[in-house]
């Protein structure tokens, strides 16, 4: 092998090797990025799956004369726009990171600059204990609509409020909103629709 054959070699050696580097680097980087999406994909379908979870095991029950089923409609009127303003209390036999034999689940939009937890948070509070914790469940929401379905006096509708201590709603669907541009993950720009067990 002459040294002209073994330069040429190492040249075409050293070409192949920096291209399959680059190749391999853009496939290390591809499945980075597909990783993160799959994270967050996983993140945002288990937090409407607990918000489904919590709100099918909805029960009635009363702690200190307070009803704790309770929607409210209500709206926050900004500058631009007006926003669902929804706040929702319930009892749920679900689990929860705070207990397994009942929790009291307070959903609502925090908008505070102060508060750790923004957009959609859910604070739980063990029903016959002292563990609390509050759960940032998406950042981006900035509004809440809830609807409480009915099925009192014979006719299936959609109500926005609902408060009562004998009564649940037959289901719950949650629609939530961001502040334009919208910047929703698109897992959360569906409502979520919850049949709730109890009230059967």
């Amino acid at each position: 092998m002459t040294l002209l054959e073994l330069v040429v070699a190492l040249a075409i050696t050293g070409i192949a090797v920096s291209g399959g580097y680059a190749t391999f680097t853009t496939l290390m980087d591809r499945r980075d990025a597909a990783a993160k999406t799959a994270s967050r994909l996983l993140r945002h379908s288990t937090a409407r799956a607990l918000l489904s979870e919590w709100l099918a095991s909805a029960r009635l029950t009363i702690e200190a004369d307070e009803v704790v089923f309770r929607g409210i409609d209500g709206a926050t009127r900004g500058t631009a726009t007006a926003l669902a303003d929804d706040d929702i209390v319930f009892f749920t036999t679900a689990v929860t990171p705070v207990g397994r034999n009942g929790t009291i689940v307070h959903l609502y939009v925090d908008r505070s600059a102060e508060s750790p937890e923004r957009g959609l948070v859910a604070e739980l509070r063990e029903f016959e204990g002292m563990r609390s914790a509050r759960m940032e469940l998406e950042a981006g929401v900035a509004g809440l609509d809830a609807q409480f379905l009915t099925g009192v006096l014979g006719q299936r509708q959609w109500v926005k409020s609902w408060v009562s201590t004998s009564v649940l709603p037959t289901g719950v669907r949650l629609a939530v909103s961001a502040v334009p541009p919208d910047s929703l993950p698109p897992l959360w720009r569906f409502p979520i629709t919850a049949s709730i067990e109890g009230s059967r």
